[in-house]
Order: structure tokens, then sequence, then C-alpha cells
């Protein structure tokens, strides 16, 4: 994966620190989606309770799940599940 683009300017050694680290942290942080996706549907917010992660850190994560075809967003007579004006999502 490159990095590259994920390095501060002002900041260089920590940040390119930090990019090297993002696969790692972008899988465990998919994998505790993900398992709290299998027990129930939810949205970013109710995630972050059961996670321990940011809602922002969900919402990061969220359409890498999508695009690999582990998560969806639930459907309701053709349109997304909302609950408390955010999408719900489960495990595929």
């Amino acid at each position: 994966m490159n990095t590259a683009h994920l390095v501060r300017a002002h900041d260089p050694l920590s940040s390119v620190l930090a990019a090297e680290r993002t696969p790692q942290f972008a899988g465990g942080h998919c994998a505790r989606i993900l398992a709290a996706l299998r027990s129930h549907p939810a949205t970013a917010h109710e995630l972050q309770a059961t996670t321990g992660l940011t809602v922002v850190q969900i919402d990061r994560r969220l359409p890498d799940l999508l695009k690999a075809g582990q998560a969806r967003v639930v459907q309701l007579g053709g349109d997304d599940l909302m609950r408390g004006g955010a999408r719900v999502w489960e495990a595929a």
C-alpha cells in the first residue's frame, strides 16, 4: 500500500511512521466493526458504543467494508434504512 499521500509536510517523521501503520489499524478497526455488525445491524453511532471506536473511525471503514463485500446498508422497500438520521449497516 502506498501511504505517501498520508504524510504531513510539517511533521514528516511521525507522520511517515503513522502512515506505515495505517493498514494495521484499518484491519483491526474493520474486524471490530464486522464483529459488532454480525451481532446486530447498527448505525455508526451505535457501533461506537460496541466497538470503542469513534464515529469518524467507523465512517472511514464502512465504505471499505462495503467495497470488500463484507458489509452493506440495510434496505427497506428499496431505500436505505435510517435510524436517527444515519444509515443502518449489517454484515454481508
